[in-house]
């Protein structure tokens, strides 16, 4: 420090009164830089609390919102409503697979369901029982097994019978792993409760819902096989208090009807097959 002495005083020069100043004013702004920086971290410290409180009340009203769908769901399981109809978008099997409602009705079923998949593709990979026709005179004397795979020519060139439900589930699983789902041999209310949850159904019937007329018999690597020969499938889309709504993947009909009464002895002639999916 400069200092000058005078008469036994010391005085200080204008140089040190700066330099005090000079150290005052640094201080005040340490002073003012620390309470500004622990502002700062306050200000941040309540941001990210609220952020949080936030988040936790998005996921408390998500697991609400969740609770309150299931709850709903399974109350619609209980009491189906009384009536449903899908928009389901039409496929037809015609003209590439004139033996192809099945496999048709189930690419329709999987387009409902977000899948992108053509009928050619499922045709190509659906599992096939190539065990090859034989006849007795005019009688099928051996064929395949529709348990197995798809009988015969799927493309109507030669000639072809049709597939059931348990070889198709592995092309549902392709598609959808660990939710495919055969209805074979359950009520017509178990059919309506799966529509409710708005999942369309493939179903084994005739063209027409008309009564079966043409019965063949034949064996399959010693297992006997007994069909009807006009069988159909189609997409089921719908119901209401009389009526059950389909798909007709032969003429490209959409949700067209028949009556509740009709569909259930169709179906259960044919041998109550169906397939469909888990959500």
């Amino acid at each position: 420090m400069s200092l000058i002495a005078f008469k036994g005083k010391i005085e200080y020069t204008d140089s040190d009164e700066e330099a005090k100043r000079l150290k005052e004013e640094k201080k005040r702004l340490e002073k003012e830089e620390k309470e500004r920086l622990k502002a700062e971290a306050e200000a941040k410290k309540q941001e990210e609390k609220k952020k949080k409180e936030e988040e936790i009340r998005l996921a408390a009203e998500k697991k609400q919102q969740e609770e309150a769908k299931k709850k709903e769901e399974e109350q619609a399981k209980k009491n189906p409503p009384k009536s449903v109809l899908l928009d389901v978008p039409v496929v037809s099997q015609l003209p590439e697979l004139k033996n192809g409602c099945e496999i048709t009705s189930l690419t329709m079923m999987l387009n409902y369901n977000g899948i992108s998949v053509d009928k050619m593709t499922l045709a190509d990979k659906v599992k096939k029982d190539t065990t090859p026709i034989t006849y007795n005179g005019s009688s099928i004397g051996s064929w395949g097994n529709p348990n197995v795979g798809f009988v015969g020519d799927i493309t109507g060139k030669s000639p072809g019978y049709s597939i059931y439900p348990e070889p198709l589930k592995p092309l549902v699983e392709e598609y959808m792993p660990g939710k495919s789902l055969i209805l074979n041999g359950v009520d017509y209310s178990d059919i309506e409760k799966v529509l409710a949850d708005k999942r369309p159904v493939v179903v084994w019937v005739t063209v027409d819902f008309k009564p079966p007329t043409r019965q063949a018999q034949w064996v399959s690597n010693g297992v006997n096989i007994t069909v009807n020969l006009s069988q159909h499938a189609v997409l089921l889309t719908g119901y209401d208090e009389n009526n059950v709504y389909y798909n007709d993947p032969l003429d490209n009909g959409k949700n067209k009807s028949v009556s509740k009464e009709n569909f259930k002895g169709i179906w259960q002639t044919m041998g109550k097959h169906a397939l469909s999916y888990y959500k």
